[in-house]
């Protein structure tokens, strides 16, 4: 007789990143208002994609990841990886994965769109991320402000942050 898996809860820490996006985006006059269809599929869409590029073993997905931390920090590259496997989202890694998942080929990468399929997520979900970032950064920049220091403030002041 095989053992029942048992479902896994979500560490505090994954929790706490997405908080802290969702968090961003609403500082930054964005989010649409809480339980509309509009801030349903954003919620979806942080929570999916965290959770493809945490969980999914699947070969496009892998390398989509490596080359978004590659192209957009260089040496820090390994460091922002292995700090988003313990941690979930940084802002350094949303950057590059928003950066890199703009370009005119990435999605026409053999199996990504099929690999994200698994998380039922896909490139429109993506788009939404995509403008909101865009959207998030400009309204920052008016304020003097950026939005890796806004999500790092927000960061500290969810659950899962390791007191220093």
């Amino acid at each position: 007789m095989q053992p029942v898996a048992q479902p896994s809860r979500t560490s505090s820490v994954y929790i706490g990143s997405v908080m802290a996006l969702l968090a961003t985006f609403e500082d930054a006059g964005i989010l649409p208002p809480e339980g509309t269809p509009q801030a349903n599929g954003i919620i979806k869409a942080v929570i999916q994609f965290q959770s493809a590029f945490l969980k999914s073993h699947h070969p496009a997905i892998r390398q989509f990841f490596t080359d978004a931390h590659r192209v957009k920090l260089g040496p820090r590259a390994e460091e922002v990886e292995t700090s988003f496997r313990r941690s979930g989202w940084s802002a350094d890694t949303f950057d590059a994965v928003m950066a890199v998942g703009q370009t005119d080929n990435a999605w026409n990468t053999q199996g990504l769109s099929d690999g994200f399929r698994e998380f039922n997520i896909g490139k429109p979900d993506f788009d939404i991320l995509a403008r909101l970032y865009e959207q998030s950064r400009a309204a920052f920049s008016t304020q003097g402000k950026t939005f890796q220091e806004v999500y790092a403030q927000r960061r500290r002041e969810m659950p899962g942050t390791k007191s220093e």
